[in-house]
């Protein structure tokens, strides 16, 4: 049995991505490619997701693709429409890559997409598979380039605290992100090589300390439901 690197500090009840009633996970597709020889298969309605268009989606959400397929290329190929809300991880070139989606779409072949059950928020999943992003990489394997493969995947432990501490969780990692987020388009307002400089390694370090927070409030260090006792003057 494949164990993540996360520990489970709160003793929180433990899943698998294998898809069960009983368990986290609903099911788990992967994605198709009409054919580009077909006009007709392409410029339609249907949004189609590449792994490529994650590569800068530190928000973990996804609305829109770059191509569009219709509903006979969806039809004729193996590629099948998730409904929003699912997580969307690469599972080749490159890698680990994750995003829930915000509207219905489909995507190449290159991702694993999970529709979860009701014991698991799809972004606080997204945040655990991002988290364990190095195990995701020392598990892929293949002749020609890294892949995930579904046996592999569904031996991946989850440690699931209730949905409320999920909420907890998520509300402070968005709201991390944000400061992060937020701190890029500042650079623009810095003239001088020095002070550029010094605002870059405040980002750096601002999303050091986020990757750090992130791995203990997910493997339940900081318990996000203690009470914090009021400064006394």
């Amino acid at each position: 049995m494949a164990e993540p690197y996360l520990p489970n500090k709160q003793n929180w009840p433990v899943y698998d991505l294998s898809p069960s009633t009983k368990g986290i996970i609903a099911s788990v597709d992967s994605g198709g490619t009409p054919s580009t020889r077909n006009k007709d298969y392409w410029e339609g309605d249907i949004p189609w997701l590449t792994p490529k268009e994650l590569s800068d989606n530190a928000q973990l959400y996804v609305s829109t693709t770059e191509r569009k397929i219709s509903e006979l290329g969806l039809s004729k190929s193996a590629a099948k429409l998730m409904p929003a809300g699912s997580v969307l991880l690469t599972k080749r070139a490159p890698v680990g890559l994750v995003a829930v989606n915000t509207t219905p779409m489909a995507t190449n072949q290159g991702f694993l997409n999970f529709q979860v059950n009701s014991k698991i928020r799809p972004l606080y999943l997204a945040y655990w598979l991002k988290a364990n992003t190095k195990y995701l990489h020392a598990i892929a394997n293949g002749s020609t380039y890294d892949e995930l493969y579904k046996g592999d995947l569904f031996e991946f432990q989850v440690a699931v605290p209730s949905l409320s501490t999920q909420d907890h969780i998520i509300n402070i990692l968005k709201a991390l992100q944000f400061q992060v987020k937020l701190a890029v388009p500042l650079e623009m307002f810095h003239s001088s090589p020095e002070e550029l400089n010094e605002l870059r390694d405040q980002n750096r370090k601002l999303e050091q300390l986020l990757d750090k927070i992130t791995l203990l409030l997910l493997s339940g260090a900081i318990n996000v439901n203690q009470p914090i006792e009021p400064l006394k003057v």
